[in-house]
């Protein structure tokens, strides 16, 4: 539910559908490239709470991080560090122009290739590539301070990430069973907090990150955007959630594509396809193609 008193950005932002990718949404509403976005995702999810509490629970969550003992065949010269495999001994002496001093052991190592940590690797390294992100054209949207401060999480970020436990942990999205394994395991609850902020990393901007990025002009087309919107939903009774599909924004007939955001849907501000000015026309179109089609938002989204 929007804020009471927030700006029509703002308001668009949160009505939306969670389901949506965030920043293909924020392109069809603010007309900022899908890289700016990614980058502004990385940031916005480097300076969250959610980051934080991660990078704040790090050295307890390195000591305990889960891991399996794996049996790994070891060559060794002048020393056995386990149980001689003497088939493979053979062929790395003969490899060795018969060198006795020679043996192939198997030794117990740790592996720490786990979904989990992979979800924590993950997460730390799209914390770090914040750094790069605001050196580019992102940072010319930034004061002074904030640069800084994604500076010093990016760095602590990846620190983390190339520590030794972690630095062979490739980055992983866990998958949905992947999910509730952890969330079932014997790690259980030292897993919510990554699980939070794999949340916050796929919806990372707020409604304040959104007016941040969005300039001036775009801001007054939303306040009309919004209205239409409104008035929409309230004549053909539907949920002001608003989908999107085709590079666009949807609330039942009505379409929104910022200009400068690519899609096939139409640019600008339609109903049934057709471009409005005025919140009458809007409604008539809108209850007109209502009454031919019966169909909710979901109909027009893809």
């Amino acid at each position: 539910m929007s804020t009471p008193g927030a700006s029509a950005t703002a308001r668009l932002w949160d009505r939306r559908d969670r389901r949506v990718p965030a920043v293909a949404a924020a392109a069809a509403l603010t007309g900022l490239q899908p890289a700016l976005l990614r980058g502004a995702a990385k940031v916005s999810f480097a300076v969250s709470v959610e980051c934080e509490s991660i990078l704040n629970d790090m050295d307890d969550r390195v000591r305990q991080l889960p891991m399996q003992l794996s049996k790994v065949l070891e060559r060794c010269v002048h020393e056995v560090r386990g149980p001689v495999m003497w088939s493979e001994t053979i062929t790395a002496r003969a490899n060795a122009f018969g060198d006795e001093d020679v043996f192939v052991c198997s030794t117990v190592q740790k592996d720490y290739a786990d979904p989990q940590n992979g979800l924590l690797v993950w997460l730390l390294s799209e914390a770090s590539h914040a750094q790069r992100v605001v050196r580019g054209p992102l940072g010319g949207y930034m004061a002074a301070g904030e640069l800084r401060r994604v500076e010093e999480i990016a760095v602590d970020a990846r620190k983390w990430r190339n520590s030794p436990r972690l630095a062979a942990v490739a980055a992983a999205r866990p998958t949905t069973r992947q999910i509730q394994r952890m969330r079932t395991g014997r790690h259980g609850e030292s897993v919510e907090p990554l699980l939070t902020g794999r949340r916050r990393l796929l919806q990372p901007f707020v409604a304040q990150d959104i007016e941040d990025l969005t300039d001036e002009r775009t801001a007054v087309l939303h306040t009309g955007v919004l209205e239409v919107f409104e008035a929409v939903a309230k004549a053909t009774d539907v949920e002001m959630v608003v989908s999107f599909g085709s590079g666009a924004l949807w609330l039942g007939p009505v379409s929104f594509r910022h200009p400068r955001s690519a899609g096939t849907a139409p640019v600008g501000l339609t109903v049934g396809g057709t471009a409005v000015h005025d919140l009458e026309q809007a409604v008539q179109i809108a209850r007109e193609a209502q009454s031919r089609t019966g169909s909710s938002s979901s109909a027009y989204s893809s």
